[in-house]
């Protein structure tokens, strides 16, 4: 489209003073149709980014199953995967300095690639959202079952799994201060507990007096193909670090808030989790002790200091994973939100309460999905085998999220004459994407796991063909005020290069 220099000098000027692309897109929309503006500070902002994560969560577990997959390294491949994740967020990093909404990729890959682009982008990743909530539905009655058996509580892990729903669900409704407040809390007490924890275990030297060697950043002579096993293993546990620029409207100055958060939340869960790897891993005499270990954070602080701690660890983990269940939900619900408003489904998908602010009409839309992904294997007698399945579907749609995100950036910094090294730097990330993509399904999953791959392709097949089937679909993201706003305020963003200086608003063809 051609951005005529009038009107986007009014649009910018507008964007200048409030900073919310909803205001600007539909100026028009009611108190029951629109997310509070300005509504969130940087610490709740952040809390949904880190919330996704559910760092705690991850790493009870997570050094058992990187030493299984990659040997001693586990902190060497989380390492990489850090790295290589780094240049997914530098392109989200580059995009929301400009552009925020709740939409989050719809909005600025489709201001910038066209339409059909931007709503493929949004399908995959708001799919991946609802299938992390439906999947750490699971996670958190896995991780309830033992903690709670440890206080004499035993309850089959089904009903953990549908309180974790409902709680979810409640909250979701509720002001999003209230449920981002909650992740923050659940997140933040449940890191400060494992950090805690981890400097008392390497104080004690671990066995064989050894805690502080480097032996978790070596390959130990693994071949590269079982490393880059660990790395994607990785790479998917870090994944959700964006899920801060579904806020977009909803948080106070977000050119500023959301590249932090985005940025600041990757490099945080990062730097805890390989930390936490590397304590663990040094904790244990063998690589295969610790390989065979069911949740070795857990086997090792019982040792090093308490078993009542070890109960508290377990705790830790139940806790964030409900905040990572809760987050994706408040992801997915936005994301669904701003295409409802574009007129890309029911009407009550723009339904907001007045009383919460709360996008009630796509919260319960995502309620009922997530909770689709969960019921087919309630009759699973664990609820191991149910995270494994469920959320390696959401793991691999990802990777196709982020593929188009990096695609987009790249079509983004060469349209608006960015620096080349920013150019180059999204270059080298989208050929170090594309060997993960390659180590994920080359060669292809075996079953069951093949079956998440297909669902996987078979999603995005259907978010290539909406569009073209549907008129409804078609005309609404064509038309979306959200999108041309959005190329406005794209080209108003910091780092543009031009003859008369860093920016400019001189007219420009997108």
């Amino acid at each position: 489209m051609v951005l005529r220099e009038g009107s986007r000098m009014n649009r910018t000027q507008l964007l200048d003073n409030d900073e919310n692309i909803a205001i600007a897109a539909y100026p028009q929309a009611g108190e029951t149709q629109r997310l509070r503006a300005g509504h969130l500070r940087f610490l709740r902002t952040i809390a949904e980014s880190v919330g996704v994560q559910g760092p705690t969560g991850g790493v009870v577990i997570g050094a058992a199953i990187l030493a299984g997959m990659s040997g001693g390294g586990t902190a060497l491949v989380q390492v990489i995967a850090a790295i290589a994740m780094g240049f997914v967020a530098y392109a989200f990093v580059i995009f929301t300095r400009g552009f925020n909404s709740a939409g989050s990729v719809y909005g600025f890959t489709g201001a910038v690639v066209g339409p059909r682009f931007g709503f493929l982008s949004a399908w995959a990743l708001m799919f991946v959202y609802i299938n992390f909530a439906g999947g750490v539905y699971a996670s958190f009655a896995d991780e309830a079952q033992p903690a709670f058996a440890a206080i004499g509580l035993h309850l089959p892990w089904q009903i953990y799994a549908l309180v974790a729903f409902i709680l979810v669900v409640i909250l979701a409704y509720l002001d999003i201060k209230i449920s981002s407040t909650v992740i923050l809390i659940l997140e933040g007490a449940s890191m400060a507990l494992i950090t805690v924890v981890g400097v008392i275990i390497a104080a004690k030297t671990g066995y064989h007096g050894h805690a502080f060697r480097f032996a978790p950043f070596r390959t130990h002579g693994v071949p590269l193909a079982a490393l880059g096993l660990g790395v994607v293993y990785s790479f998917s546990a870090f994944s959700g670090f964006e899920a801060a620029a579904t806020l977009g409207e909803e948080s106070s100055r977000p050119r500023r808030t959301i590249p932090m958060a985005v940025a600041l939340s990757l490099v945080v869960v990062a730097i805890y989790e390989i930390a936490v790897a590397a304590v663990v891993t040094n904790a244990f005499p063998s690589t295969k002790m610790l390989a065979g270990s069911a949740v070795p954070l857990v086997s090792v602080t019982d040792h090093f200091v308490s078993p009542w701690v070890g109960v508290l660890v377990n705790f830790g983990a139940v806790v964030s994973s409900f905040g990572a269940a809760l987050a994706s939900a408040n992801g997915a619900a936005r994301m669904l939100f701003a295409l409802g408003r574009d007129g890309l489904g029911p009407k009550m998908l723009t339904w907001v309460s007045r009383r919460t602010g709360s996008p009630v009409g796509a919260v319960l839309w995502v309620a009922v999905a997530s909770f689709a992904f969960l019921v087919g294997f309630l009759h699973d007698g664990s609820a191991t085998r149910a995270v494994a399945l469920i959320l390696t579907y959401g793991a691999d749609l990802i990777l196709a999220a982020y593929g188009l995100v990096l695609i987009a950036a790249i079509v983004f910094t060469v349209k608006q004459r960015r620096s080349r090294l920013s150019t180059a730097i999204l270059v080298v990330g989208l050929g170090i994407f594309i060997y993960i993509v390659k180590d994920t399904f080359v060669p292809f999953p075996a079953a069951p796991y093949n079956w998440d791959a297909y669902g996987a392709l078979i999603t995005l097949g259907i978010g290539l063909l909406l569009p073209v089937l549907s008129p409804k679909i078609r005309h609404g993201i064509g038309q979306s005020p959200l999108l041309k706003v959005g190329a406005t305020a794209l080209i108003s963003s910091p780092g543009r290069k031009t003859k008369s200086g860093p920016s400019s608003t001189q007219g420009t063809a997108l």
